[in-house]
């Protein structure tokens, strides 16, 4: 998605070609996420509270694609100063505040300390990805380096972060208690 987002920025893909790829990229997200759900089972690592997790995010994450593709089509059609556009730049918070909400439901709801832990480690790492990219662009921003980008790449940043240290191997997976 982001680079789709940056090809359509940068105006190498004009529309309604992103928002055809954006379509396409969800549509391709159900069989993945069918296939990870039946690798946690047979991993032994999915839990009720985790589909419950999966469920709210995807559902999130489409209602975020849809607001963010409405928004930017309305806004267009609007023009800058109108009071409306308050709210059309504020429905695709929306979706990130269900997306919080839905981790933080998570890791109240998890029962299982080890997937918690995980979580809150994948957390973290997209933490970590986020004020690693923003301050590193912010100082070659300041000196001219790079262009000013939008801040609305932080929590698409931050998800790409939780995302890759969730699906990264780890060492810890064959440790038992008490070792």
């Amino acid at each position: 998605m982001a680079v789709i987002a940056v090809f359509h920025i940068t105006g190498a893909i004009e529309p309604p070609v992103p928002w055809i790829l954006l379509a396409l990229n969800f549509v391709l997200l159900i069989p993945f996420t069918r296939a990870a759900r039946l690798r946690q089972e047979q991993k032994g690592a999915m839990s009720p509270a985790l589909g419950r997790y999966n469920r709210r995010v995807l559902i999130a994450g489409f209602a975020y694609m849809v607001a963010m593709l409405v928004a930017a089509n309305v806004a267009d059609a609007i023009g800058t100063g109108a009071p409306i556009l308050w709210a059309v730049a504020v429905l695709p918070i929306l979706p990130v505040l269900a997306m919080i909400a839905a981790m933080a439901r998570y890791l109240k709801e998890e029962d299982d300390e080890y997937l918690r832990l995980r979580a809150v480690n994948g957390a973290l790492a997209g933490l970590a990805l986020v004020l690693i990219i923003g301050t590193a662009w912010g100082f070659l921003e300041m000196f001219g380096l790079l262009p000013s980008i939008w801040a609305w790449w932080v929590f698409p940043a931050w998800s790409i972060g939780l995302g890759a240290a969730m699906c990264w191997p780890r060492g810890d997976a064959g440790l038992e208690a008490g070792e």
